[in-house]
Parts: C-alpha cells; structure tokens; sequence
C-alpha cells in the first residue's frame, strides 16, 4: 500500500472543522496511541529499523514504512497487521532484541472524502497531538507507487487542505517525531 499524506498545524481548529464538514462525511472520532520501536541494530542503520504499535478501539495494529517526503507531501509505503495479544507482541519485541523508543497519542474527529474514480475515501483528520497541538491531515492510498497516481493524489491533497481553509505555510513537512524531539519530549536515541 502507498500512502501519501499530508499535514498542518492548524490555529482555529473548531473553524477548520466546520469547513470539513461542509464537504465530507463524518465518520467517527479517534483515539490513537502510538508506541514506536527500534529494531536490533538500530543504531547502525538508522531509519530503517523502526515500526510502530497503534492501539484504538480495542485494537493494535503494526506498521513498518519506507518513507520520503516531497514538497511538505510524505509518500510512504507501508505494511502493516493486526495483532490480538500486544502484551504477548511487546515481550516478543523485547526477546528480539527490539527497543522501545517513544510513544504519541492523537485525538480527534475522522472525516470521509469520497471522489469519483477513487476506489478509497480521501481522509481527513482533524487532531490535536499531546505536547504539539492541533493538526489537519489529508491521505489517499494507493494501490502501487505509479508517478501519474501518485502526482494526482497530491493535487486532490492540496485541493482538500485550501478547500478546508488552511494555507500552504501551514503545511508541515517534518515528521512528528522530529517535531516531538524539537519540542523536548523525546531523547533522539
């Protein structure tokens, strides 16, 4: 799966909403928490050796991502499954050798773009991240990484962000994670 994604900082989050609202469907609030792990051997490779651990609504799922980031836009691709016991997952990490290496939790309202030709919903997030504030952000998967799908994806990306009403100096192109080592609320390693 590829995902391309965007996101923003937001300073009138309630007027950002209510935009979204106006022109997708509401599907639901979330309650994300995020631990993120370091294999083995991190340290010799870095940024090749991390996933993470979301629990929400009572389920958890493991990502592992290749990431890179084009004009503030990330395109990632992405794996992930889902696992019915994380005590069980976390004490196997640790056997591994694996480190854990900080946490996030996002909260927030979850919206619904649908687009003709698209077989997935645009989503759009509406978030505050602990310790960092409030964000919007947009993301369309993809079956493949194909340059034409992946160029359309970021346009109908930016068309949402200007139609909820947030301007291109909003756009935030470092990751959380460096956003939250800047910050002081994580060690970097």
């Amino acid at each position: 799966m590829i995902e391309v994604e965007l996101k923003a900082h937001l300073e009138d989050p309630a007027a950002v909403e209510a935009r979204v609202a106006a022109f997708a469907a509401f599907a639901g609030p979330f309650d994300k928490f995020d631990a993120y792990w370091h294999g083995p051997d991190w340290r010799l490779s870095r940024g090749t050796k991390g996933f993470r651990v979301r629990s929400e609504g009572g389920t958890t799922m493991v990502t592992f991502k290749t990431k890179r980031s084009e004009g503030g836009l990330e395109i990632n691709r992405e794996r992930e499954f889902g696992v019915d016991d994380s005590e069980a997952l976390e004490e196997f990490f640790l056997r591994l050798g694996c480190e854990p290496f900080f946490t996030k939790r996002k909260r927030g309202r979850r919206y619904e773009l649908r687009v003709d030709g698209r077989e997935r919903p645009i989503g759009i997030e509406i978030l505050e991240l602990e310790g960092l504030g409030h964000f919007i952000e947009i993301e369309i998967l993809l079956e493949r990484e194909d340059p034409a799908e992946v160029a359309l994806a970021q346009g109908e990306i930016k068309g949402v962000l200007a139609k909820a009403g947030v301007g291109d100096s909003q756009i935030e192109s470092r990751y959380y994670s460096e956003l939250l080592v800047t910050a002081g609320l994580i060690r970097n390693g």
